[in-house]
């Protein structure tokens, strides 16, 4: 099939494209495998389509593309991926696309793009994004990143709350940089699950910088104050040792 210039194979039932179904498609300019049941794209499926203008896989099945799945289309300018069921686009996702002009991934659940994912896409004039509950703690970061740098595109992308990406703040995503994480009381920055940087508080103090603490609304006198650590409640513990609670308002317990 040297000389083909399109293939279409729409409307059917198709689940797996093995790697050399198009090994020898060198001249394809148009290949439409959209309105199946395809369900993850691996690397080399397309490799060596040099001539590929437009490429067609939305309304499929898919939830997996491999790194570097489309390296090697040196002439792809149309990609269109709406409508799958795709939650991460990982690194090396879309590199090797010198001429890509249009990409579409509205309508999939892509919680997450990871750093790289979107390599040098130096003629990407038109990303669609629409439809996707982006989740916008740290990991945002590379992307939010790589979106403020080409304002004019991805304008659609959406956190999970319904905020655009792109107004997100620097200063909303500082709380992720541990320079700019700072504990007193002995606290300690820490990473969090989400990504962010937090403060890991000791002994009485609590908050979200370790400065609270209910010692501070009690006189324990002589006796030192700390906090219960199950169950968060202010004790005083007096030259005998033993712990006294503390009553709802400043009282001396340790005369």
């Amino acid at each position: 099939m040297p000389l083909l210039r399109t293939i279409n194979i729409q409307n059917n039932l198709i689940e797996q494209i093995p790697n050399d179904t198009f090994r020898d498609c060198h001249q394809l300019i148009s290949l439409y495998l959209h309105n199946n049941r395809i369900t993850d794209i691996s690397r080399d499926t397309f490799s060596n389509l040099t001539q590929l203008h437009t490429l067609r896989l939305h309304n499929n099945e898919i939830s997996t593309i491999k790194q570097l799945a489309f390296v090697n289309l040196p002439s792809l300018q149309y990609l269109y991926l709406h409508n799958n069921e795709l939650t991460t686009i990982v690194e090396y996702t879309f590199v090797d696309l010198p001429s890509l002009y249009h990409l579409d991934l509205s309508g999939n659940n892509i919680s997450l793009i990871e750093e790289n994912a979107l390599g040098n896409l130096t003629h990407l004039s038109s990303l669609t994004l629409a439809s996707n509950p982006f989740n916008c703690d740290c990991s945002i970061i590379p992307f939010w990143s790589w979106l403020i740098e080409r304002a004019s595109i991805g304008t659609s992308a959406k956190c999970g709350d319904g905020k655009f990406i792109i107004s997100l703040r620097s200063a909303e995503l500082d709380k992720c940089n541990p320079d700019n994480c700072q504990c007193f009381n002995g606290g300690k920055c820490i990473p969090s699950g989400d990504g962010k940087v937090v403060c890991d508080c000791i002994g009485q103090w609590t908050g979200e910088f370790c400065l609270e603490s209910q010692c501070t609304t009690y006189d324990c006198g002589f006796g030192n104050c700390f906090v219960e650590p199950i169950n968060g409640t202010a004790q005083c513990v007096c030259d005998n040792k033993q712990p006294t609670y503390c009553p709802g308002k400043q009282f001396n317990l340790c005369d």
